[in-house]
């Protein structure tokens, strides 16, 4: 029994495998992050009497079912102008040569990332442990962080910084957004994952436009980018053994894809509605919190896997409709279906 079927099986598994861990760690972490910060900071902030977060009304005004669906429709059309203008708009400035305009305005969204959500983030931490502070150390603190957070993503790091930095930064704003109301949000998830679709697969799509573009010029895609291929080596032969082996078995065309296909790239957005998605289904118990983080990895691995067989066919695929979708069929079978079971069995005592 020939032992080259499975040397090739094991090494497209861990070609496979390196890939899609790149991606799965950092954005569970970003869930997880999320999470906790829901469910340890945010009753804090809620109990200082600040109102909640609303775009443009608030659907806890609602007197019906039917007007709370319209308001959180309209607050979740209004956001995805913003994202759709703002998208257009980075376009026009990429395409007309004003990456100066483009990076400032890049420059202003993480300065505020850094400096204002992070300053509230840890006032909230430290009240949470009982950590003494004062304002300079915090501010000296805060400083030093937001600064070498813009040097990292927009002049040179170390790889793995970038990617921590990128992390932080999803985590912050995922957190923030977790202040919109429950009906806005999943109004929000399904109306930015619809948008997500036209815009990466439709030809005159902003962000189909933006990626050819780049690819045009031969220079990266301007913007947060979490680039797994910073932190993963690629899983390659040696150039000698490449260039003297040929392919024998008729799997190998799958292994070579799988071995020399770059690391994949995810969109901050991506990090950041996922976490978004998870911090609300956590609001809902512990049963919707574990379905719909399984339903996002999983998902992600469905969006992936094509990508990385097809990559010269498809050339980029929307991350968040899989995952969103499903997540969102799951979490509803969760409070219709799962949720009245376990309440039944606790309160009849019953192990399931």
């Amino acid at each position: 029994m020939s032992s080259g079927p499975l040397l090739d099986d094991a090494r497209l598994s861990r070609g496979v495998g390196v890939r899609f861990v790149s991606l799965v760690v950092p954005v569970a972490a970003t869930m997880l992050a999320v999470v906790w910060s829901l469910s340890c900071l945010s009753p804090i902030y809620v109990n200082s009497q600040v109102p909640p977060l609303s775009v443009v009304v608030d659907e806890n005004n609602a007197t019906s079912t039917g007007e709370k669906f319209a308001y959180a429709l309209l607050a979740a059309l209004i956001v995805v102008g913003c994202v759709v203008a703002a998208t257009f708009a980075i376009v026009a400035l990429y395409h007309f040569h004003l990456q100066f305009v483009l990076y400032g305005w890049l420059a202003f969204s993480a300065v505020s990332m850094f400096f204002i959500l992070l300053w509230i983030w840890l006032d909230l931490f430290c009240t949470y442990f009982q950590i003494p502070y004062n304002v300079i150390s915090m501010g000296i603190f805060v400083w030093n962080f937001g600064v070498v957070g813009l040097i990292t993503l927009f002049y040179y790091s170390h790889p793995t910084v970038a990617q921590a930095y990128l992390v932080i930064a999803s985590i912050l704003i995922a957190w923030s957004l977790t202040a919109l109301p429950e009906w806005t949000t999943w109004a929000l998830l399904i109306c930015i994952a619809m948008y997500d679709i036209v815009s990466v697969l439709w030809q005159q799509g902003p962000l189909h436009r933006l990626i050819k573009v780049a690819q045009e010029r031969d220079e990266p895609i301007p913007g947060f980018i979490y680039d797994s291929a910073r932190s993963v080596a690629p899983i390659a032969q040696p150039a000698r053994e490449r260039s003297v082996r040929v392919p024998e078995a008729a799997a190998e065309p799958l292994v070579l894809t799988a071995q020399h296909s770059e690391p994949f790239k995810l969109g901050l957005g991506d990090f950041i509605f996922y976490s978004l998605l998870v911090g609300r289904a956590s609001l809902s118990g512990f049963v919707s919190w574990g379905f719909c983080v399984v339903s996002i990895l999983t998902g992600m691995v469905g969006t992936l896997l094509p990508l990385l067989l097809f990559r010269n066919s498809l050339g980029a695929l929307p991350a968040l409709p899989c995952s969103i979708f499903l997540s969102t069929i799951v979490f509803v079978l969760c409070r219709l279906l799962v949720e009245p079971l376990s309440t039944f069995a606790s309160h009849h005592l019953l192990v399931l």
